[in-house]
């Protein structure tokens, strides 16, 4: 009697549970130091991957996603910011994110059609490389302040896009900044996100989804801190940490007038989706014969 009770557990269980396959497209998007608004649309950029989802009950369900996109921001964006700062960057963007997602509602089996809405959380693996374009002005402040000479150094690489980790921009494990650590370029993040699927049949679903992904950095911009001397950054990483690191027209002393972002609040990015799905059901489990 005990086996049967379990074998009908099992059975009503299976008969219950689904298994999605799809892709995700949509845009990716970033808040930080170089924007001014959390949903700042000229920082908006195409996203796709792929998602599959599992759900054991109609409650609960399962995903995992593999997502591509890219992050972007702007001091030039803004009439107060362009001359006074006039730093930027730009990132390809990778995501890998597992979670469980909350059905709000549910949809009984048999109907052809309808609408779930869902949020969800879990843990994010991600990659970034923030870089810039750098510009090669021999008639500029920072010319000047490092001399024509060490300046020209760079003539050659002006228009190149420039990966900013390794300029260690902020005086990252310098002598006189050894408490400033270099940033990794795969961190972890906490997603929180909403969404709707719409069964269109049996089979195929479509959705919406948007997530923010709560990152333990300050740096998917490379800027946090204060500035540092030039010539410190010259010293030790060469002239392009220097040029790279302040870009405004007057430059920034080390001491006075340092700040260069916000080191209090670290950077957040968000993707949202249109997904794609096909469904695949549970099938009655077959219970042997004896």
């Amino acid at each position: 009697m005990g086996i049967g009770i379990q074998n009908s557990q099992a059975q009503r269980w299976f008969k219950s549970s689904s298994l999605d396959f799809g892709l995700i497209g949509g845009f990716s998007h970033y808040n930080g130091d170089l924007v001014k608004t959390a949903f700042e649309t000229k920082g908006m950029k195409p996203s796709f991957g792929i998602i599959t989802r599992y759900t054991p009950q109609q409650r609960l369900t399962f995903r995992l996603s593999a997502q591509y996109g890219q992050i972007e921001g702007r001091d030039d964006w803004y009439e107060d910011r362009g001359k006074s700062r006039n730093l930027s960057f730009e990132s390809d963007l990778w995501d890998f994110t597992g979670a469980f997602e909350y059905n709000l509602t549910t949809l009984d089996r048999k109907k052809k059609s309808g609408v779930i809405p869902y949020v969800y959380s879990g843990l994010s693996v991600f990659k970034f490389n923030p870089k810039a374009k750098f510009v090669y002005n021999p008639n500029g402040e920072m010319a000047a302040y490092l001399t024509p000479a060490v300046y020209a150094e760079l003539a050659d690489r002006d228009g190149e896009m420039v990966e900013l980790q390794p300029l260690g921009t902020e005086g990252q494990e310098t002598t006189e900044f050894n408490d400033r650590k270099r940033y990794a370029l795969t961190q972890v993040a906490i997603p929180v996100g909403v969404g709707l699927k719409f069964k269109l049949n049996h089979n195929w679903l479509i959705g919406v989804d948007y997530g923010m992904r709560f990152t333990f950095t300050d740096y998917l911009d490379d800027v946090s801190d204060t500035y540092v001397d030039p010539q410190r950054l010259t010293a030790q990483y060469g002239p392009m940490s220097a040029a790279m690191a302040d870009r405004s027209e007057v430059l920034h002393d080390e001491l006075l007038n340092n700040q260069r972002g916000d080191p209090d609040d670290n950077d957040v990015y968000a993707l949202f989706g249109i997904t794609i799905m096909y469904r695949i059901h549970g099938n009655k489990a077959i219970c042997p014969t004896f």
